[in-house]
C-alpha cells in the first residue's frame, strides 16, 4: 500500500506549498524512528497513546502533517523529531512512503527549547548526511545521499 491509498492531506501544509516535503520510503524512516517512544508512551494530558485510534484517523482524514527529521549542526546528531507514532502506524500498516521533511538547526534532541517529543533518542552523524549550514527547513533529498534523485 503507497500513500495514494491514504488521503493526501499533507499537500495543504505550508511546508508543502513551499517545496520542502517530499515522499521517502517508509523502510528508511523507520530505521531512525525513537525506539524510546512507544505504544504505550504517556502524552501530556496523561492519557495513553492509540495506536489502532491513530490509524483508524490516519485511515479516515489522512495524515496532515509530514513527518520531521530535525538535524543539529553543532552537536552532530539527528533524529526523527515528530511522526515516532505515526511511523509505527504507518510501517506496521505497509504503507510504502510517507511524507517528510527535514528541519535543520543548531542543536538537536530532547535538550532544545522547541522539542516536538520528550523521546532521548538520537543518532550521530553518518556518512549518509549531506554537509549543510543551512538553517530552516529542506527536503529530505537536501540532507540525505541515500534519498538524493538520481
Amino acid at each position: 500500500m503507497s500513500t495514494t491509498n491514504i488521503k493526501e492531506s499533507w499537500r495543504n501544509n505550508p511546508l508543502f506549498k513551499d517545496g520542502k516535503v517530499e515522499l521517502v520510503p517508509t523502510d528508511w524512516v523507520w530505521k531512525y524512528w525513537g525506539s524510546d517512544v512507544s505504544p504505550k508512551t504517556n502524552l501530556a494530558d496523561g492519557t495513553e497513546v492509540d495506536l489502532d485510534g491513530l490509524w483508524k484517523n490516519i485511515c479516515e482524514i489522512g495524515l496532515l502533517d509530514p513527518l520531521v527529521i530535525r538535524v543539529g549542526l553543532k552537536n552532530k546528531k539527528f533524529r526523527l523529531e515528530a511522526g515516532n507514532h505515526r511511523i509505527q502506524v504507518l510501517h506496521r500498516n505497509h504503507i510504502e512512503i510517507i511524507p517528510v521533511t527535514v528541519q535543520i538547526q543548531d542543536e538537536c534532541g530532547p535538550h532544545v527549547s522547541n522539542v516536538m517529543t520528550d523521546a532521548t533518542h538520537n543518532f550521530d552523524y553518518n556518512d549518509d548526511l549531506i554537509p549543510s549550514n543551512a538553517i530552516g527547513y529542506i527536503k529530505p533529498s537536501e540532507a540525505f545521499k541515500s534519498l538524493k534523485r538520481k
